[in-house]
């Protein structure tokens, strides 16, 4: 197998004159939809790291097509968002099927190394702020150029997700509330921007230095720019550090001080919080459907089966959010 997607990386890197031995295929985790390899093209004694990303081909209700994935990063480094550069796309028809090949970016992705390891200590007080000048980069991408992506309404969204809670069968009166508030509730409509849809850690590469690459871009839609930011600082993307609302890391200010230092429009901690219970709200439905892909016998997966478990996580969350005066 491996022999045989080497001669399709070759193939492929040919065409965007890109010439030497492929070498060293390594797969990394790239989550239960997803293929991702690193590997090396050696050429005159030179070798130089790359990245495969390979999805499916199929666009699902949640995910775009991997090579839209590369169309996406493509638009926004012109802007200044720092993504790796795209060497290759290649459509589901072709060898490599779905897929795209970019640069290697060093640094971590695994929010526990990045969180604890003394290697990041320095980065960490910085990371916040320029997560936020990285998500107001995307935000301010032409959405013109973006034509092929769903348009998400932050309402649309809320039904959807109400109806896929309630087709599980599974009664939660904290759902049940947070739907009733969020309905309440003015999501501060503002223009529609590209959103990432899943800015976190785990999809932002990291150093010494702090961010360096924002990757992992299936999620993307075009919406309310504030998703991004409420997303990021839901409870479920803390990883133990609940008192830092950041991902585990910063604080709510410091990713606004560099959201707005960018932005084209200013945002504030009360704009942010609807968008927390929103995004905490989602990650519960999102965490029903994988577990009942198991469940259902679609897919025979331990860690979506875990999954489920983290439902009762998310409820938690709303209710310290709504009730209890959690940030």
């Amino acid at each position: 197998m491996q022999e045989d997607l080497a001669s399709a990386l070759s193939r492929k890197l040919l065409e965007v004159n890109i010439k030497g031995e492929v070498r060293n295929l390594e797969p990394l985790t790239g989550g239960a939809s997803k293929e991702i390899w690193k590997f090396e093209v050696s050429k005159n004694g030179q070798s130089t790291q790359m990245i495969l990303r390979r999805g499916s081909g199929i666009e699902g209700p949640l995910a775009i097509k991997t090579a839209d994935e590369a169309l996406i990063q493509k638009e926004v480094i012109k802007v200044g968002a720092p993504v790796p550069t795209i060497l290759a796309v290649s459509k589901n028809e072709e060898d490599l099927g779905d897929a795209y090949i970019m640069n290697f970016v060093e640094g971590e992705s695994i929010a526990r190394k990045i969180l604890r390891d003394e290697e990041y200590k320095k980065a960490l007080p910085v990371l916040a702020y320029q997560c936020g000048e990285a998500i107001a980069k995307i935000h301010n991408a032409d959405i013109n150029n973006f034509t092929f992506l769903p348009k998400k309404p932050a309402r649309d969204q809320l039904e959807d997700l109400y109806s896929t809670y309630q087709s599980f069968g599974q009664p939660s009166p904290v759902f049940e509330y947070a739907y009733l508030w969020l309905k309440d509730q003015d999501f501060s409509n503002l223009h529609e921007s590209l959103v990432h849809g899943d800015f976190r850690l785990g999809n932002i590469i990291v150093n010494r230095d702090g961010l360096q690459s924002i990757i992992d871009w299936e999620l993307a839609h075009i919406g309310n720019p504030l998703q991004d930011l409420g997303w990021f600082c839901g409870n479920s993307w803390r990883f133990g550090n609940n008192d830092r609302v950041v991902g585990g890391f910063g604080d709510l200010e410091d990713l606004l001080k560099g959201y707005n230092s960018i932005s084209k429009f200013k945002v504030n901690k009360e704009m942010v919080k609807c968008w927390q219970v929103f995004g905490t709200f989602r990650w519960g439905v999102i965490c029903l459907i994988q577990a009942y892909a198991h469940l259902n016998g679609a897919i025979n997966s331990i860690e979506k089966a875990a999954i489920g478990r983290r439902v009762s996580e998310t409820e938690i969350d709303i209710a310290d959010l709504l009730f209890l005066g959690g940030k």
